[in-house]
Parts: C-alpha cells; sequence; structure tokens
C-alpha cells in the first residue's frame, strides 16, 4: 500500500499539465483607487473580522514572493500582466475550512482566496477554480462591474486539507469543494457584501466546478448565487461495458474532435479544404505504407519514450499488443495525432492556422519535396504551443519585431500563453473518481484497406488513458470510481431543475463542446441557456472581440439581465 502511495505522489509530482483558460494583457499602469474604495487598512480590517478568515494581506501584485505556487512555472512578467487590467486593490486570505465537511472532528485546513475589491455595495463574481488558483480579472466580473473573488480548489496550490507528505486526497471530491465555496460565500455575505449579485464562473475544470456549485446548492437549498456562468465545460460520464464494468474514459469529447471540429464552413473556404485533410490524415496513415512509415518516424522523432513503452508491450507479448509491431506503433501514432489536434483546436483558433494544414496529394501521387514531407512530419505532431510558436515565427518572417512594438492583438496572445501555465495534478484522479476523462474516438480506423481496426488502437493505446493510470489504484481501494453516477445524475438534475439559472457557454471548435450539456435539456428548462460562439476557443473572453463574437456577447448579456433582473 505505502509503495503504491508513494507511486501516486512520484506521478503527481510530474503531472503538471497546462492550464486552459484566456484573457487579453495590457501593460500595467499605477491606477488610483477608485472613488468609494475605503482605504487598505479598512478592507484588510473588513476581512479579518469576517469569522474564518485569517492571514488577509493587500497583494503587491508584481511580488511573486507573496503566493509560492508550489511548482508553478509562472514567471515575474507573467505575474505583473496577470493584474494588468486591475482597476481596484487585490487582498490574498485564507479561510478555515473542515478537512472533511462529513467529520468536523478531523480538524481544519485553510483555504486560499483572492479578492479584487471594488466596494461593499457592488455585485461579487467568484471564479471557481478547479486547480491552482491563478490571477486573471474575468470578463463576467468586468460585464457586471464586480467584485471578483477567487476560491483555489482543495488539494491545489497552498490549500492541503492533507499533509504533503501524506497526500493520498482523501477528501477530493466535488461535494467537498462545493461545501467549502458555500462556506466561503456565506461567510461574505453576510458579513461584508450585503446587497448586490452574486455570480458564480469558470472555464473548463473550473466551469465543471461552477456547474456542479449550482447542483450541490439545489440539493442542500443553498441560495448563495443568483446565477452560474460555466464556460467549456464537460460532463462526461464515461463508459459503461456489457459485462458490468465502468471506465472513466469517455470518447464523446474525441467524436466531436474527429466529425465537428472545423466542419461547416463554405465550400472552398480554407477552412473547409483543411476539414477534409484533417480527416484524411489518419486514413491514410492506416492505408498507405509510405505515409504511415514517414509519420510513425514523426511520432518517435516527437515522443522516443512513449514510443518505447509501445515497443515494450508488444516484445512483452502483452493482451494489449495486436501481435504485430507496425500494427501497435501505427496505432499510438494516431493516439498522438489526435492528441495534438485536440489540443490544437482547443486552445488556437481554427481560421489562423487552416491554410497551414498539408496538402496531402503530393505525398499520396510521390510529387512531394523534402520539405513538404518535412513539415507533414511537423505537423501532425505538433500541438498547441508548438503550432503557437510556429505562427510566431511566420509572423516575425513577415515583419520584424526589432522595428515596431508589439500590437494589442500579439499582447493579447502572449497573455493566452500564459494563462495555460498552471500545473492541476490532482485533477487526473478526480476525473477518475468522479468527473470521468477524454478519449480519442478511431473509428476512422475502419477506412477501407487499413491495416488497424479502432479495437486494435483503444487496445494498444490503453496504458495512456486515465482509466489506465489509476486503475490498480481503484482496486487496492485507495481511489473509489463512482460508476460515472456524479455526471448522470448532473445531466438528469439540468433537465428538471428549476431554482438555479445556468448559462452555459460554449465554443463551437473546441473538441470539449463535445462532453458540454446538449440542446434539449436546455430547450426543455427556462433555468437554463446555452451559447455556442463560432469564434472561440477553449476560453471565457466574450467580451474581446478577437476571440468571441458580438452576437455571443449579447446573448450571454442578455440571459445575465434576465436572470440578475439588472434591466
Amino acid at each position: 500500500m505505502k509503495q503504491i502511495r508513494y507511486y501516486m505522489l512520484a506521478a503527481l509530482a510530474t503531472m503538471m499539465l497546462v492550464g486552459c483558460t484566456e484573457d487579453n494583457n495590457m501593460d500595467a499602469i499605477p491606477q488610483p483607487v477608485p472613488a468609494g474604495i475605503p482605504e487598505t487598512d479598512e478592507v484588510i480590517k473588513a476581512l479579518s473580522d469576517i469569522p474564518g478568515v485569517t492571514n488577509v494581506r493587500l497583494v503587491d501584485e508584481e511580488n511573486t514572493d507573496d503566493y509560492s505556487g508550489a511548482g508553478e512555472t509562472e514567471s515575474l512578467e507573467a505575474n505583473r500582466r496577470a493584474g494588468a487590467t486591475a482597476s481596484a486593490p487585490c487582498y490574498a486570505f485564507s479561510f478555515e475550512q473542515p478537512i472533511d465537511h462529513n467529520r468536523p472532528e478531523l480538524g481544519t485546513y485553510l483555504q486560499a482566496c483572492r479578492l479584487r475589491y471594488k466596494g461593499a455595495e457592488k455585485n461579487v463574481v467568484v471564479l471557481t477554480h478547479g486547480y491552482n488558483m491563478e490571477y486573471y480579472d474575468t470578463d463576467l466580473a468586468t460585464q457586471l462591474d464586480a467584485n471578483q473573488l477567487n476560491i483555489e480548489h482543495r488539494y491545489f496550490g497552498e490549500s492541503l486539507p492533507e499533509p504533503v507528505d501524506n497526500l493520498d486526497l482523501t477528501y477530493l471530491n466535488s461535494n467537498q469543494q462545493a461545501r467549502d465555496i458555500h462556506n466561503i460565500v456565506s461567510a461574505l455575505k453576510e458579513n461584508l457584501f450585503k446587497t448586490g449579485k452574486w455570480a458564480s464562473t469558470g472555464t473548463s475544470k473550473d466551469g465543471i466546478t461552477t456547474a456542479l456549485q449550482a447542483y450541490w446548492s439545489d440539493y442542500y437549498k443553498w441560495t448563495d448565487f443568483d446565477v452560474y456562468v460555466p464556460f467549456c465545460a464537460p460532463f462526461m460520464i464515461g463508459t459503461d461495458y456489457t459485462d458490468g464494468t465502468h471506465s472513466c474514459n469517455d470518447i464523446t469529447p474525441g467524436t466531436y474532435l474527429k466529425d465537428i471540429c472545423g466542419y461547416g464552413y463554405e465550400a472552398g473556404s480554407k477552412e473547409a479544404i483543411a476539414y477534409e485533410r484533417l480527416r484524411k490524415i489518419p486514413q491514410l496513415i492506416c492505408t498507405n505504407a509510405k505515409i504511415r512509415a514517414a509519420a510513425n518516424k514523426a511520432v518517435y522523432q516527437a515522443d522516443p519514450a512513449s514510443y518505447q513503452k509501445i515497443l515494450e508491450q508488444y516484445n512483452a507479448k502483452s493482451p494489449m499488443s495486436t501481435g504485430d509491431q507496425t500494427k501497435d506503433v501505427t496505432a499510438f501514432t494516431l493516439y498522438t495525432y489526435y492528441d495534438a489536434l485536440f489540443s490544437k483546436f482547443s486552445y488556437v483558433q481554427f481560421y489562423t492556422w487552416a491554410d497551414i494544414v498539408p496538402d496531402l496529394k503530393p505525398l499520396e501521387d510521390g510529387t512531394a519535396t523534402e520539405d513538404e514531407w518535412t513539415f507533414f512530419m511537423q505537423f501532425i505532431v505538433m500541438d498547441d504551443k508548438a503550432l503557437d510558436k510556429y505562427l510566431a515565427d511566420q509572423q516575425k518572417e513577415k515583419t520584424s519585431q526589432a522595428m515596431r512594438g508589439a500590437t494589442k492583438e500579439e499582447e493579447q496572445w502572449d497573455y493566452l500563453r500564459f494563462r495555460r501555465e498552471s500545473p492541476r495534478a490532482p485533477y487526473n484522479i478526480q476525473a477518475f473518481t468522479e468527473l470521468g476523462a477524454a478519449d480519442n474516438d478511431y473509428s476512422i480506423a475502419n477506412t477501407p484497406g487499413s491495416i488497424l481496426t479502432p479495437a486494435d488502437c483503444e487496445k494498444v493505446n490503453y496504458m495512456f488513458s486515465t482509466q489506465a493510470l489509476y486503475e490498480q489504484c481503484g482496486k487496492a481501494g485507495i481511489y473509489k470510481q463512482d460508476g460515472g453516477y456524479l455526471m448522470k445524475d448532473f445531466r438528469k438534475w439540468a433537465e428538471t431543475e428549476n431554482t438555479q439559472p445556468i448559462i452555459f457557454v460554449y465554443a463551437y471548435n473546441d473538441p470539449w463542446t463535445g462532453g458540454g450539456i446538449d440542446d434539449e435539456t436546455v430547450s426543455q428548462n427556462d433555468m437554463l441557456v446555452k451559447v455556442v460562439d463560432g469564434l472561440a476557443t477553449h476560453t471565457d473572453v466574450f467580451l474581446h472581440r478577437e476571440f468571441y463574437t458580438k452576437d455571443s456577447e449579447t446573448k450571454i448579456v442578455n440571459a445575465l439581465n434576465k436572470f440578475l433582473k439588472l434591466k
């Protein structure tokens, strides 16, 4: 048991993955405190007088010493940009929470919070983090002219219910976090913010936290929030098999990626051409020996460690191998291709890269140049960060950055990259136990002439799935799966709930939208609104025309006005 725990701790230490929300960037300019905002010491005193609140301090957002964020990669410059849109002072504080809300006798821990304070009479937007606490001002807070309260998710960053040297994640689930949020909001509503409207928001996992806060609020009959606005939040139920077993792996986002992302553009447009090429690439990998060899080589060069695991699985004559080395390697190549494509669509707007998707015709007819083969191999393994760099390098070739200052759009893209640099280690465990995990749809391997079947791909690549990563811990009783109960019940609840107004916002080309709330559920419930933007990526910056359309902004604002009765 101890060996398993130490293995898990080692795994957690290495799972520092990319975050997934976005915003714009401006140079930080010292701002005067707006009229009506009390002096700093008065705010600190008001917060310190709230039961449960401790360690209140004014945050110097150019000083990274205030929050260590163990393992984070943000630079001083990134932290400076995080407060660049600030128009009000920011305060950090801790809130004392039960380690286990079901057993208060176990003691307490301190949960990290930050408050952008604009005034006690103003509205409040709560950013319900699903990971470490990032520091940025949301467009929702801007739209509502609201205070913004950031609440770090338990087991991330500084908010640890268990000591770091004995971190079993025993109390990591949505119910515990929802009760954490309720305690903080209740305390601040009772003692400081007594008149304004309250909204909860978040993007991706943060958005799941927001939506589940509505779910648990209805369960406990809380009245903390007037509206919930989750962006890009998937609700994945996993997979139930005929033998009665359950897997957290859910191909719904993978199917959406394969069939919908990039689809529906005008015939002959660069996007329509790119969509056909993107669908054809995995078909050719399965059917064309020369293209397959190049793709397999590209994957080996990009990720030799994982490639070696595939070979070891084959050499060990594992039941997860097809028994054919070429098939196994090709199955892994499809996994890598779809994984990279998922991140490209999630975080980089399609119109910015549609015209670089390789023309496959020269590869098929044998007329491709060496440069065309090289770029094909580069493209199929190119994730969002590599794509960002490639596009930036292309731009530099067109215009010398040394001759001019960065444009507003370039500043915004720089900040988007920063926003994707925070760790989220415990997330995979929560995905295993109750939230579900995205998996690939390999049905394209059914292409006539393919050397593979979808089942081959699923079997060979199973080792990389969230289910495989934690199934031994599940069997050992360390982490218990709920069999998809929470997500299934949330979806069922959303059909008929009548107390919690929710505005679901999605991006059309975001694969996670495949796991989003369905149109039928929204159509039959007046408490729900769904907005799908054709320009956006996996982000919440709906006031920025570079990333959201005006039509979507209008729909979101109208829904806010409806639920908050602002007009």
